[in-house]
């Protein structure tokens, strides 16, 4: 037995996390949100600026799915691909986007709250995007050098888009291609390291400048992506066209 943080013992013997008591009170847990009145549960946000930050960027992300297939007909549901946030070692990105036979890797990020001012020379408001990732990890770079840093590489993902909501109190989105995102000005790199890795911040404004987009499809091209594999087709004795890829068959056309 040993002393648990509450001064009760607890037992180092045997458990059984499959044990359905232990099941049961797992499961509960997702529902002490539905246990909450909403009342409270926004108080409890409101108050909270890293719990909201936090919570805003997932509803960003959710709002960039309801979003896409609403404003773009051509982008359906399953066009867009959600990502575990805890396995980023495939997906760099948020969300994946199909369109036009070519894959987009989507980042989504928010303005910080603090960073939204008025330009008062400009008569234009201006803002802070943080665009680097959660946790230090180590990447190499094309001249094979490694480094440990939150900084993406530049290319780790295709798009930069951004929830316009706090400029213009509706949920739409302002994009911008990787390529285009500040390169590190961090003298703790190389002058080739640098230029390979993004700046941790990019600055935003309302109205846009000309490096941010408001239609996403205008950069759903070839200079950005990679194109989606052709699946494997066979045509079956019957006639039949069979897209081995998706398991998905096409029947042949009867006069």
């Amino acid at each position: 037995m040993a002393l648990g943080t509450s001064g009760v013992r607890v037992s180092r013997s045997k458990v059984d996390r499959l044990h359905v008591d232990a099941q049961t009170a797992r499961d509960r847990v997702m529902t002490m949100i539905d246990a909450i009145p909403p009342e409270d549960l926004v108080a409890s946000i409101k108050r909270a600026p890293s719990l909201r930050g936090m919570i805003l960027g997932y509803i960003a992300e959710e709002m960039f799915e309801k979003h896409l297939p609403e404003r773009y007909h051509m982008i359906l549901s399953e066009h867009i691909e959600a990502h575990d946030d805890h396995d980023r070692k495939v997906n760099k990105s948020d969300r994946t986007v199909t369109y036009g036979g070519r894959r987009y890797g989507i980042q989504l990020k928010s303005l910080q709250t603090a960073s939204i001012c008025m330009n008062i020379a400009g008569g234009y408001l201006q803002a802070v995007i943080q665009n680097d990732a959660s946790d230090r990890r180590d990447v190499r770079l094309a001249d094979g050098s490694i480094i440990t840093t939150t900084c993406y590489v530049r290319g780790e993902y295709d798009i930069l888009a951004a929830p316009l909501f706090p400029f213009t109190g509706t949920w739409d989105f302002a994009y911008k291609r990787n390529e285009d995102c500040r390169a590190s000005s961090s003298n703790k790199y190389t002058a080739f390291q640098a230029s390979q890795l993004l700046a941790t911040t990019e600055n935003i404004t309302w109205p846009l400048t000309d490096d941010w987009h408001t239609n996403l499809i205008d950069l759903l091209d070839d200079r950005s992506g990679s194109p989606v594999a052709a699946p494997d087709v066979i045509t079956e004795p019957s006639g039949e066209v069979r897209i081995v890829e998706t398991g998905a068959m096409i029947l042949p056309l009867k006069d």
